[in-house]
């Protein structure tokens, strides 16, 4: 991942490589420094009305010399009058360039120091190109001055910033929004001793009291009380979620009607409110291609349009005359001012993002949204992910002879797998803790993601393997006849079985059941409904896999190891997706051309997927590859217009037809559009 850039202080997107700056900080565009400063924050309304009044009084003085200059163009008043008009133009103009013109051309003449040509630029040579010939023609008592033009092209020009300004913020609320869900403060209880504390100060173990109605300031497990939980903002689901001892707690969400203590375990920038923000910024700072695409033609469009002002400009001086030569090529100037071209794509991919984080969906980069439009296949993990994350331990099988009873295979197994995140180990710890069995003393543990764990139990003096079958025969571990049909019967059965053993020999098999998810099918179907092919691909045996593949009516792969299902997805050349949730997922995730985490995941899949699904609902899957089609489609309609726009406005404009004042007005509009049209992903249907 390359290295972050910095964000606009008023809108959150990503700053430009020169970016407008004011007292000390860093903008996007003037635009979002007008906005700020009129809108204001605390301890700022001064500026805030001072910023008003620039634009109001700009306003007030140009409406003036437009009914001055309309006045001179209809009733043709003699050359006295005519002079004492320009005077009085020069005069109410002269504000209006310093007000609103002069951080334009500060803008400007900073990037030409550095050999670089922005919007600005044009802008400021065509206002102070018309500004400034006005003077002479006004002192020379000439007729022709063009104070309504520079005047009117600047407060249009300035008004359009605002407002594009405006809708940018309005495509980074979801961080705003965020950032106002966490509470300043917190019961925190020390020594039985209960105190509000500021969040800045809550540490990892301190025990926080929450109360029906409160937020949650940070991470947590729950250690006391029972209670429901609004986790809306993370997940995009409705339905609240039952909270009890042992339960897992999460900054930003709402307690709702019962009174919960928990350990604190994610504090500061750890927990999940705060990594969530993080990666939405990060999402907002990477540029994918088509956005990289939109800035080099930028980059050669300026310099471009700047030489075809020059050669308008000489034509019609040759043709015509330095009055209409001005016009024309000031025309020219304005009206490919390529705003709407710049924000074509960045407009789309920010809402985009902001309408997927408000779904439970974050989405690392803008690049991952372009990839995602093009999948064409998805490879799902089965446990945890197709089926629910809480299997069943519905078999027991201790081989004969082996000196050991249910409890005994139980205590043993549960005690290796505490270390593990999987399913199985927490359905198997699940079963030891409510039957009583107890977890004996364990070391040497040694974890091998997708096939299993191996450790000394204590009190037997060997080395224990818990796993699957290829692991135990991997470890020396094969079976006999007794343990070969007991796998085959519970296999047919469509159970997932694990195998445990010491001492060259399998000892016992537990067989686990599972549970599609509820909206499984629902998810299968839409996917199939957007041509997308489905393949499972799991490390349980085949009979269990072809069993919950033919529910689905999906393709199935089983008994793969990690290394297994990364060959199986580098063997299809068309863009893919890999969904999962566990450890043994990572390599598949990172191999594939999109990786997704579901749930809540481990910590490392989490890192090494370019999309976290917050809630369990598969259903989101679709849904977002819905709408980075819907994005992309937005960004190829707001490209076509923009240029489209642009090229036809500047040979309409090279040939004399358009007036300056219009083509700014025109340059305006185009920019409105296209925010317009990426505005609209915000309320499209999916």
């Amino acid at each position: 991942m390359g290295k972050i850039p910095q964000f606009c202080y008023h809108c959150r997107l990503p700053l430009p490589k020169k970016p407008f700056t004011a007292k000390g900080l860093s903008y996007c565009c003037y635009g979002c420094f007008l906005t700020h400063e009129i809108t204001g924050e605390e301890g700022e309304e001064g500026e805030a009305l001072w910023l008003l009044m620039k634009l109001g009084l700009s306003t007030f003085f140009t409406m003036n010399i437009m009914i001055l200059s309309y006045a001179d163009y209809i009733y043709r008043f003699d050359e006295n009058v005519s002079r004492v008009l320009n005077y009085i133009m020069l005069v109410l103009s002269t504000p209006v360039i310093a007000l609103l013109g002069l951080p334009f051309l500060i803008n400007s003449l900073r990037s030409i120091s550095k050999l670089v040509l922005n919007m600005d630029t044009l802008i400021a040579i065509g206002t102070f190109s018309a500004y400034i010939l006005s003077i002479i023609s006004t002192v020379k008592s000439q007729k022709q001055v063009y104070f309504d033009t520079a005047s009117m092209i600047l407060v249009l020009v300035t008004a359009g910033r605002f407002l594009e300004a405006n809708a940018k913020a309005r495509a980074s609320n979801a961080i705003k929004e965020l950032l106002e869900l966490t509470p300043k403060e917190a019961r925190v209880i020390k020594d039985g001793v209960e105190e509000l504390v500021s969040l800045e100060l809550i540490r990892k173990g301190d025990m926080v009291k929450v109360l029906p109605g409160e937020s949650f300031a940070v991470d947590g497990e729950v250690v006391e009380g029972d209670s429901s939980v609004d986790e809306s903002m993370l997940s995009g689901e409705s339905k609240p979620v039952f909270k009890t001892k042992g339960s897992k707690v999460f900054s930003g969400t709402i307690n709702i009607d019962g009174v919960l203590i928990f350990r604190a375990t994610g504090v500061g920038e750890e927990s999940t409110l705060s990594r969530f923000i993080k990666l939405i910024e990060e999402a907002r700072s990477l540029k994918s291609p088509v956005e990289r695409l939109a800035d080099r033609i930028s980059s050669i469009f300026i310099p471009v349009v700047v030489s075809i002002a020059g050669i308008t400009f000489a034509f019609w001086f040759f043709k015509e005359g330095i009055n209409t030569a001005i016009l024309n090529s000031l025309s020219v100037l304005l009206i490919s001012c390529p705003c709407a071209l710049g924000i074509a794509a960045p407009m789309a991919v920010q809402v985009a993002l902001g309408r997927a984080a408000k779904e439970g969906i974050l989405v690392r980069t803008g690049e991952t949204f372009e990839r995602l439009s093009h999948v064409r296949k998805v490879f799902l993990d089965k446990t945890g992910t197709l089926t629910k994350r809480e299997m069943r331990l519905s078999s027991i099988f201790v081989v004969p002879n082996s000196n050991l009873n249910e409890s005994d295979l139980i205590s043993i197994c549960a005690s290796l797998e505490s270390v593990s995140e999987h399913p199985l180990a927490k359905s198997t710890i699940e079963f030891a803790s409510q039957r009583g069995y107890p977890l004996l003393k364990v070391s040497k543990l040694k974890v091998s993601p997708g096939m299993g764990i191996e450790g000394k139990v204590n009190h037997l003096g060997e080395t224990v393997y818990i796993g699957s079958m290829r692991f135990m025969r991997k470890n020396g571990l094969d079976p006999d006849r007794t343990v070969t049909l007991e796998k085959e019967r519970l296999e047919l059965k469509g159970q997932t079985l694990v195998f445990c053993g010491w001492g060259k020999r399998i000892k016992g098999i537990l067989g686990f059941s599972e549970e599609l998810r509820e909206d499984a099918k629902e998810a299968i179907l839409r996917l199939k409904e957007i041509n997308i092919d489905t393949v499972m691909l799991t490390g349980d045996n085949r009979h269990s896999a072809k069993a919950v593949a033919t529910i689905l009516g999906i393709e199935s792969k089983g008994e793969l190891t990690p290394e297994d299902k990364v060959r199986e997805i580098k063997k299809h050349k068309e863009v893919s997706v890999m969904v999962g949730d566990g450890i043994n997922d990572v390599p598949a995730l990172s191999a594939a051309d999109i990786g997704i985490a579901i749930g809540c995941g481990t910590d490392i899949a989490r890192e090494s997927a370019d999309i976290n699904l917050l809630g369990e609902r598969l259903e989101k899957i679709p849904w977002v590859i819905k709408l980075s089609r819907e994005t992309r489609k937005r960004i190829k309609e707001n490209l076509f217009w923009a240029f489209f726009y642009n090229t036809i406005g500047i040979v309409v404009a090279a040939l004399g037809f358009l007036k300056p004042v219009v083509a700014a007005l025109a340059m305006i509009v185009s920019s409105i559009l296209v925010l317009g049209n990426s505005l609209r992903l915000q309320k499209e249907r999916i």
